[in-house]
């Protein structure tokens, strides 16, 4: 036993309790997490930084009455009566909080934190209650909660963010507000926060894919909220804390080495699945439209005429007999013509992708009287109601674990297929929406949160892709949703795009399934369209969800003709490669600043007078660049000169200490062999 320390006589003496002014420290690698003597943390040491140093408790719960969920009490660390620890210093530490109060109850509540180290210098910490109350369940956890992370100014912030995975926020200060990100939306439950090139990688690895959040506020405090099986011994995954060295990259590369290695992820690279319908990745240009069959036919007739050389997608709204974000999912009877418009569509070689939702059904419809039974509970007892608009009717969210929603899902994509003979199907929001704890008792799912929504979700979707991909079409959702990439064929992307998006997604799972379009405000400046859709070019995405007056503009035509042409000659990369890299600088180079407006809603399009979102501001280097490995194992570099002018540039050669000179012509793309400087494809722009 250790000096200072004693047992009490409720507990096995391998339980040591702390004697005032005790710490301890969790060593494991390059990182040192310590502790004070009520298991409070202190700091997080990688390298010559300090990152959490904050205080504050460890983790918090709320538990519910057994029989009436409204009723909950909140507890936390520092409510304990006894400290403790225990374990060998070797393999695992474990971190003790002994007779927390439950309610008036005493004496019934034990919280563990099991602190495991891994070889690599990487810790998984996993939270679980002993509860002996017998009127009391656990209903959620906030863990770990970890405050201070960086002091407001001191280090960068990679959080998780929509479409692209994450945002880096450079000396990130406060918000106003908090911040939420929830899982199994747009954004993966990562985060990484750096000072100088010290960097603490924090993750909620969750092979089973449950429902949870990510929550940052005040001065870099953050949290993971977990909504657990009503009753369960705590949240049931690990959130990994890992030292890193470099930038953001070396976050995503840790990333990517747990991510493929999951059940997701498990068909394996689109290049190697028979049944992969490459059409999708193929095709470097969408469009969106609110429109009639006459007007999607239209449309993508004036498509082909402006880009004749290959396939334009329709993201294509309003091919059902009512309103958008109405009368979900009661989509039959189509408006007339619409089989036909999709017939002479694929005919020209277009493709058009008719919208459905997966998630919601109209509350206000006769059919709802009857789907009601199947949505999500709230533990209120209250359905979860949604509304999007003043002028859109509210619309229930379904649980999934439901077979008979299952089964509505399953008819109307059938029937979108077969019928009306499409060749490729979006499902609105599944990989961007949040999961949900649902309280209903009769659905056949744990009560709360888990990974039941997932489950049910991939048990419905996996049947459409089958059918779809056996006659080569393909399945899309919104957003990017990471647990769904083995049921889907790609993600559409539509959130607005800003200065602090990083290609975190496509770091992670390029070569493993498509992300598409870059929304963009049609009105910018050539330059600042110029720059964003280049940006996003070379990150792997193809372009689009465009509103279809960018067909009348030939300044923004052009650009994307070049943009487009280019990634075409080169799918081997940014369709079935890997991204590895951002090009990076060995000498002076050029930035220019760019303004990127706010986005027209489609019910504006010929509004003049909407008044649009706020600016964002971009200032980029005027050459940019990411290195790929292709489909073939080669490595190369893709890049883009932004400017007017020729920019002659001295770079880093990936993976090596070597360096490479480049001369770029005005608006010139170029692929370069990896470590010979010699261009393989050059593309001069206009």
């Amino acid at each position: 036993m250790i000096a200072g320390m004693h047992t009490t006589r409720r507990e096995s003496t391998k339980w040591l309790f702390a004697a005032a002014g005790l710490s301890a420290v969790v060593a494991s690698g390059a990182m040192n997490v310590s502790f004070d003597d009520k298991n409070t943390l202190r700091a997080i040491r990688v390298g010559a930084a300090e990152f959490a140093t904050g205080g504050g408790d460890l983790w918090t719960a709320e538990f519910a009455q057994d029989g009436n969920l409204t009723n909950r009490v909140k507890v936390s660390a520092h409510e304990a009566v006894f400290f403790g620890r225990s374990g060998s210093g070797a393999g695992e530490e474990i971190l003790v909080w002994r007779d927390v109060p439950l309610g008036v109850e005493r004496g019934v509540l034990d919280a563990k934190v099991a602190i495991e180290k891994r070889a690599d210098g990487s810790q998984a910490w996993r939270l679980s209650f002993d509860n002996r109350s017998r009127g009391w369940k656990l209903f959620s956890t906030d863990f770990p909660r970890l405050d201070r992370v960086t002091r407001n100014g001191e280090g960068d912030a990679l959080l998780p963010d929509s479409d692209h995975g994450a945002r880096l926020f450079r000396k990130r200060t406060a918000r106003p507000k908090p911040v939420r990100r929830d899982y199994l939306g747009y954004a993966p439950m990562v985060s990484a926060f750096f000072i100088g090139e010290d960097g603490l990688y924090i993750a909620a690895e969750d092979p089973e894919a449950r429902v949870k959040s990510f929550v940052i506020e005040g001065e870099q405090d953050i949290r993971f909220e977990t909504p657990t099986e009503l009753g369960a011994e705590g949240p049931r995954h690990p959130v990994v804390l890992a030292p890193l060295k470099g930038d953001w990259w070396a976050a995503a590369r840790r990333y990517r080495d747990f991510a493929l290695r999951q059940k997701w992820a498990a068909k394996g690279l689109i290049k190697d699945i028979p049944s992969y319908p490459r059409r999708i990745c193929e095709i470097p240009l969408w469009i969106n439209i609110h429109g009639s069959p006459a007007v999607a036919s239209n449309v993508l007739s004036k498509a082909k005429a402006v880009f004749p050389e290959w396939t334009t997608g329709l993201h294509w709204h309003l091919w059902q007999h009512s309103g958008h974000d109405v009368n979900y999912p009661e989509y039959f009877p189509e408006q007339l013509g619409a089989k036909d418009s999709i017939a002479f569509c694929e005919s020209i070689g277009q493709e058009p992708m008719p919208y459905t939702n997966g998630r919601l059904w109209t509350a206000t419809t006769s059919g709802f009287l009857m789907a009601e039974p199947y949505s999500v509970k709230r533990a209120d007892g209250v359905r979860n109601i949604e509304k999007y608009a003043p002028w859109t009717p509210p619309m229930a969210v379904m649980c999934p674990s439901c077979p008979e929603w299952r089964r509505v899902v399953r008819n109307f994509t059938g029937r979108i297929l077969d019928d009306l003979g499409a060749k490729s199907i979006f499902i609105d929001q599944i990989g961007a929406a949040a999961g949900c704890a649902c309280y209903d008792p009769f659905h056949g799912h744990p009560v709360g949160g888990g990974a039941w929504w997932y489950d049910g979700y991939e048990k419905a979707l996996e049947p459409i892709r089958r059918a779809y991909n056996e006659k080569g079409a393909f399945v899309t959702t919104e957003g990017a949703g990471e647990a769904y990439i083995g049921v889907v064929d790609g993600f559409l992307q539509v959130v607005p795009r800003t200065p602090e998006d990083v290609p975190f997604y496509n770091a992670v799972y390029s070569g493993y399934t498509t992300y598409f379009c870059s929304p963009e405000n049609n009105d910018d400046a050539p330059a600042a369209f110029r720059a964003l859709q280049t940006r996003e070019l070379l990150w792997g995405n193809s372009l689009g969800w465009f509103l279809q007056d960018i067909l009348d503009r030939p300044d923004k035509c052009g650009i994307l003709r070049e943009l487009c042409a280019f990634r075409q000659n080169n799918l081997d990369a940014l369709a079935y490669g890997n991204l590895l890299d951002e090009l990076r600088f060995a000498g002076p180079v050029g930035t220019s600043t760019y303004e990127w407006l706010g986005r027209r809603p489609h019910f504006r399009l010929f509004d003049k007078t909407f008044k649009l979102p706020p600016s964002k501001i971009a200032a980029m280097t005027d050459v940019i660049g990411n290195w790929w490995r292709t489909a073939d194992g080669e490595v190369v570099l893709l890049a883009a000169n932004l400017a007017d002018s020729r920019q002659d540039i001295e770079c880093h050669v990936f993976g090596t200490d070597e360096t490479m000179r480049l001369s770029l012509a005005p608006h010139e793309l170029v692929r370069v062999s990896h470590g010979t400087g010699t261009r393989i494809q050059s593309k001069e722009g206009n």
